[in-house]
């Protein structure tokens, strides 16, 4: 949401004062994403708002006109501060089309044996082509795996059901993907009116599970359960996903593939009014987790668990123009045995509000970590004119419990912040750049006053250290090098050292 720009309102004068404060107001903000400007720029398109000629208006018009353009200012205003509890807005209709995609289409429910991806894309086409509707997967063990949602289709999936991907050794998969099909062969070359809206993936009577924890996590491969991009009022919900440390995070908010264009004056250009609800993950890697945002806009999230990694990442690292979350609410984020329950990382993004209310943490390494802006090296090499990126000042995370445990995934960066009583508790991880071992705190802010959060009610329970200390910040941190302090504990352990590094300095 933009800051709000005050200026004074005079009921009688010139008709251009009510214009100057709209275009004011809407692109002299850089915290507000493109959908509020359009608010303003369709409505002037539309006739609405109209940029009138230097001259006074007659005294008898004034009232009449000033009222009636001020009123729709006011509606307009309305809807730009409200954006931030936006969400998913119901459109299936319990009485519409339905599909079952076993009776209809002859799912055969064999183990997950074969691929029936294709059959599944069939019905979902045939049903967008009817004028949208209900397709019911039914109870089963099934394998699937980049499936297109299409516009006003509802997948329901009965409690229980047991999807696994088709995922080749060596590759990088995605289950479902909410994103406009491109057939043109045009590549990375999105328009503006590509997208599909009004769609779900829910459980029928209960959670539906994906399942691909008997695959052994491999670097060159990855796999996400739903992509999100170019998609509009969307629902996720009922979802258990069983993972075994592999690489990326169950669900991906991401912006448009489309390069170097100028997406202000699409309607949308990335993940845009959904909500993400009642969904979980077991046994994520600590460079992942639940949910990752790189692309979203008007999105929220409620009741979401995840047991390792992080549960709700909104840490905008992907590389290119359109990278940038705006107005995003969440509520009831837990994490257990994992890094933190949320994590805010700009990178060079330039980020809009983010509300949080409710946030546990059980022997994780925080509940909460903020972090300051930074340039990824692909992205100075993309452009060398890239700057650090923030999130908007004035974000919030409130109701926030951190419970001390042994079994938190603890990044070996954090060496100067784990309590030295503790060295020998850690128990290095496969992927060596993380611990298994201790809590450290509640709240890591790390911002250093490049931006603000507003952090409220905070409570610690079990914990020796930083009990007194809600939000933690580099001033806490014992003096030193982590990198040298990395050596030490490895060596003191014989464990196998490597050379020293130039990023292993610093706090």
């Amino acid at each position: 949401m933009a800051r709000k720009n005050y200026t004074t309102i005079k009921t009688m004068g010139k008709s251009s004062t009510i214009w100057q404060i709209g275009k004011r107001m809407f692109r002299s903000n850089k915290n507000c994403h493109p959908g509020c400007q359009n608010t303003m720029r369709n409505h002037t398109r539309q006739g609405i708002l109209k940029k009138p000629p230097n001259t006074n208006i007659k005294q008898g018009e004034s009232i009449m006109k000033l009222t009636l353009i001020l009123g729709l200012m006011t509606l307009t205003l309305i809807s730009w501060v409200t954006t931030v509890s936006a969400r998913y807005q119901e459109t299936m209709d319990t009485n519409s089309f339905v599909q079952d995609l076993k009776s209809d289409y002859g799912l055969v429910d064999d183990d997950a044996k074969t691929n029936q991806s294709a059959l599944l894309q069939k019905a979902i086409n045939d049903v967008a082509a009817a004028g949208g509707g209900r397709l019911i997967i039914p109870k089963g063990t099934y394998r699937f795996a980049k499936v297109y949602l299409k516009s006003n289709v509802h997948l329901l999936i009965e409690k229980d059901t047991v999807i696994k991907p088709y995922w080749p050794e060596g590759t990088k998969t995605v289950i479902f993907i909410l994103d406009y099909e491109d057939t043109s062969g045009r590549g990375p070359k999105q328009r503006g009116n590509e997208f599909i809206e009004n769609v779900s993936i829910r459980g029928l009577g209960g959670r539906f599970i994906v399942d691909y924890s008997d695959r052994e996590r491999r670097e060159e491969e990855g796999i996400r359960t739903v992509l999100c991009r170019m998609v509009r009022n969307f629902l996720i919900s009922d979802l258990d996903i069983k993972d075994n440390f592999t690489v990326y995070c169950g669900l991906t908010m991401a912006p448009t593939r489309s390069r170097n264009e100028n997406v202000k004056h699409w309607e949308i250009s990335r993940a845009t009014d959904g909500t993400i609800r009642n969904c979980r993950i077991f046994n994520a890697s600590p460079g992942y987790g639940l949910v990752q945002l790189h692309g979203a806009q008007s999105l929220h999230f409620e009741d979401l668990y995840a047991k390792g990694g992080v549960t709700l990442r909104l840490e905008t690292g992907a590389v290119g123009d359109h990278t940038a979350v705006y107005d995003i609410t969440a509520r009831n984020i837990t994490s257990e045995n994992g890094r933190c329950a949320v994590m805010l990382g700009p990178h060079s993004a330039n980020n809009g509000l983010v509300h949080v209310d409710g946030v546990t943490s059980q022997s994780s390494t925080y509940a909460v970590t903020i972090g300051r802006g930074n340039v990824k090296k692909a992205e100075q090499a993309r452009n060398p004119d890239a700057k650090p990126g923030r999130f908007a000042d004035g974000c919030s995370i409130k109701n926030i419990h951190a419970i001390f445990g042994q079994d938190a995934q603890v990044k070996t960066h954090e060496m100067m912040n784990i309590p030295e009583e503790y060295y020998d508790d850690l128990r290095l991880r496969k992927v060596t750049k993380f611990f298994d071992g201790p809590s450290i705190g509640a709240v890591k802010d790390y911002t250093n006053g490049t931006y603000r959060v507003d952090i409220e009610n905070v409570t610690l329970e079990g914990f020796k250290y930083n009990a007194d200390k809600k939000i933690l910040t580099p001033e806490d941190a014992r003096p030193g090098k982590w990198g040298q302090a990395l050596r030490k504990w490895k060596a003191d352990r014989g464990i196998p050292v490597e050379p020293k590094r130039a990023s292993d300095s610093g706090k």
